[in-house]
């Protein structure tokens, strides 16, 4: 095994790792006549992935990332071999294992995506043939990972920092990760309005690090330079009381400022402010309303509700919805009723449940 899945030497880790690709082969072979090949993204597969240095030792800290293909994906053994081996070799492993299933045809036609563009400029094949991959990593154009994928990695990143401050506010690992994602993604979408977004995360700090900020921001240079340190050795070190607070909100106010230059770049409006963002008719203007309006009816059947306006994709709800719960520029938190029906004892608990569908 010599390919490396993080920085370092840590032969303990590399030994679990080599045991976990054993199990995986050892299982691929029963559905190895459904699906082409299963492949390894995400930190780990492009040698990237966190170490925490634990008192016990250390220890994996990011998730494994798989991508099964297979032109079936969907087929019911496929999905039950999937869920079998998440369980037990999370299990095992003590990181969450996730396997994405999918057909080869949506990496191609997603290269401009930063899921794909991340898998094909790191990954490793730990069953099957994943030759495919190489040949389009030979002609990957990393600048076209604009601003759409920005706006996507800022919402999620955003909402983690609203699950750090309500549902999640007293796990301190889960508060500490998801400031340290945040900080990371506020100088990764700037890199990518800029085209100069790459996989790999201590590039991406290099070309962050020379990029001039407006006086307000010159922040995130500091954040993101202690978020790339952060990704390569965790370390778990969540401020208390009203020092957790103020750092919550700094980096609030900063995602807002950040997300509203990325969706003015993406829907080519100027001088974009929150409140004419939460009053825009639609935030995905190409998205078909037919199918809007699809998704709305399936939602109000299957869940008992559903997102508004209904013309406008859902995620554009939510999406509007997060700066009003996270109590952004003057914004009073019940603006979300406006975007989404509030089911549970929260808003915060009913935002985390659509989010789930729609992340």
């Amino acid at each position: 095994m010599s390919k490396p899945f993080f920085e370092g030497s840590f032969p303990t880790l590399e030994e679990s790792l080599r045991r976990h690709f054993e199990r995986v082969r050892e299982s691929w072979t029963s559905i190895a006549g459904q699906a082409q090949a299963l492949v390894l993204g995400g930190g780990y597969g492009r040698g990237e992935g966190g170490v925490a240095l634990l008192a016990e030792g250390p220890a994996l800290f990011n998730d494994l990332d798989y991508f099964l293909f297979s032109d079936t994906p969907d087929e019911p053994a496929l999905v039950e071999w999937c869920r079998q081996l998440e369980r037990e070799e999370t299990e095992r492993l003590g990181a969450d294992v996730e396997i994405k299933r999918l057909p080869k045809s949506d990496v191609y036609q997603g290269l401009e995506t930063m899921m794909f563009a991340d898998l094909v400029g790191g990954h490793f094949v730990v069953a099957g043939d994943g030759a495919f991959l190489v040949e389009l990593a030979r002609d990957q154009n990393f600048s076209k990972v604009g601003a759409e994928d920005a706006a996507r990695l800022l919402w999620n990143r955003g909402s983690g920092l609203l699950f750090s401050r309500t549902i999640h506010s007293g796990d301190p690992v889960f508060v500490s990760r998801n400031q340290a994602k945040l900080k990371l993604a506020l100088g990764d979408a700037w890199l990518c309005l800029e085209g100069l977004y790459v996989p790999q995360c201590r590039e991406r700090g290099r070309r962050f690090a020379a990029i001039r900020l407006p006086e307000e921001l010159e922040v995130l240079h500091a954040w993101h330079a202690e978020a790339v340190e952060y990704k390569f050795r965790p370390v778990v070190e969540s401020l208390e009381g009203e020092g957790q607070s103020r750092e919550s909100e700094l980096l609030g106010e900063a995602w807002l400022k950040v997300l509203l230059r990325v969706e003015s770049v993406r829907l080519g409006i100027s001088s974009l402010t929150l409140e004419r963002y939460l009053d825009l008719p639609k935030v995905f203007p190409r998205l078909p309303v037919w199918r809007n309006l699809a998704l709305a009816v399936r939602d109000q059947l299957k869940r008992g509700g559903c997102l508004r306006p209904v013309s406008d994709y859902p995620r554009g709800a939510l999406m509007r919805a997060l700066p009003c719960l996270l109590g952004l520029d003057g914004v009073s938190p019940t603006r979300a009723h406006d975007f989404m029906p509030v089911h549970k004892d929260s808003a915060a608990g009913s935002y985390f449940c659509w989010w789930q569908h729609y992340c």
